[in-house]
């Protein structure tokens, strides 16, 4: 069973967000959702200290706090709770990237793109393989599991959550056998995990592990907006 928290504080948009919630729950009915609604921050506070919510449904607006100052405050404490932003606002995309939102939907939300949002945190995907053989011994690594690739000559150093693979082989052959659509190539020298990436700017991108790695001249607009794509 998910708890779901929802909070707004326009009563209406409150309404409607329960109402997809329950469209999307007939939908999917092996899914079971607890769903409480809280029309006040602090509310809201008080009852996820108590025990945490596993999908949280934030207005970016919302009385004495904004909905980025409540998922920083819900993150402290619950690091694998699930933000999915409602706004009537896109000015916040850098602060929901930065605390790694599921998604950010814009009011009118649309019930695609509800649902799109709760797919990502309900429906589990196939897991997906890179199988790469390093001195000898083969491994299996799980794709979404690697942030980026660098070529060292003949060689290409996989880098993980977990470890890393030093092997033998081309950039183009790994984004073929890779391929998807989220791991972008700088050159023949990168490859990112667009979904890895922990911030950017117009100089630099930095994964989730701190390495850093410069923006090609001209394709910051691009690539930011990719990144958009992929995060939310």
């Amino acid at each position: 069973m998910y708890r779901i928290a929802i909070c707004d504080d326009e009563k209406s948009s409150a309404a409607f967000a329960a109402e997809l919630l329950d469209k999307y729950r007939r939908e999917h009915p092996k899914l079971e959702f607890k769903v409480d609604t809280f029309y006040s921050s602090l509310d809201l506070l008080e009852a996820a200290g108590k025990k945490p919510y596993d999908i949280y449904l934030l207005d970016i607006y919302v009385d004495k706090l904004s909905g980025i100052e409540i998922a920083e405050s819900i993150k402290e404490s619950n690091e694998s709770a699930k933000i999915i932003f409602m706004t009537s606002s896109n000015a916040f995309y850098k602060d929901a990237f930065r605390i790694q939102a599921v998604h950010y939907l814009e009011k009118p939300i649309l019930e695609q793109d509800f649902f799109e949002a709760m797919d990502r945190v309900c429906i589990t995907n196939d897991i997906r393989y890179l199988t790469v053989r390093e001195s000898g011994e083969v491994s299996k690594i799980n794709i979404d599991d690697i942030l980026y690739i660098e070529s060292e000559d003949h060689y290409k150093r996989i880098v993980t959550t977990q470890k890393s693979f030093f092997v033998r082989s081309t950039m183009q052959t790994l984004m073929d056998e890779i391929n998807c659509e989220y791991f972008h190539a700088f050159g023949m020298k990168t490859i990112i995990n667009l979904k890895k990436v922990l911030k950017i700017t117009k100089d630099v991108v930095t994964m989730d592990d701190g390495a850093k790695f410069p923006v090609p001249r001209g394709t910051y607009r691009n690539l930011s907006e990719l990144l958009l794509k992929y995060t939310f």
